[in-house]
């Protein structure tokens, strides 16, 4: 009976071990907050944004010259009218933001107040008005 039990309680702790491991592995491999994407809503819809930032996740993380070659053809695939998109923003991740944020302007004149709504750290007015 003892030995039984001995078994049992080493079992169990390999067990709550190894399901420990495979928790920490799946959110560390986990790329769904590695992008934030911020949008004029007459640009793009929230279920085009949705998929971009899909394929966003299975490209992973890229440098801006990267995302800029790659967006383009993208938004394109997933019916975004090239015309209405008129500048395309891309902020690295840093010390302050963690995510890489893609802004997508219908008025590249908007830019500096997209960037401050984009980043809480950013000085600029940041109005909530459309």
């Amino acid at each position: 009976m003892r030995r039984l039990f001995g078994i049992g309680a080493i079992t169990g702790l390999l067990v709550a071990i190894t399901s420990i491991c495979f928790a920490a592995t799946n959110l560390n491999s986990s790329r769904s907050n590695i992008y934030r994407v911020t949008y004029d809503t007459e640009v793009v819809s929230p279920a085009q944004a949705s998929a971009l930032l899909a394929d966003l996740d299975k490209l992973g993380p890229a440098d801006e010259a990267t995302l800029k070659r790659w967006l383009p053809a993208t938004l394109k695939k997933h019916g975004v009218r090239a015309d209405r998109v008129k500048k395309i923003v891309v902020l690295p991740a840093s010390n302050t933001r963690k995510t890489i944020t893609i802004i997508f302007l219908r008025n590249p004149a908007d830019e500096a107040q997209a960037i401050a709504v984009s980043d809480e750290g950013a000085p600029g007015k940041k109005s909530t008005t459309k």
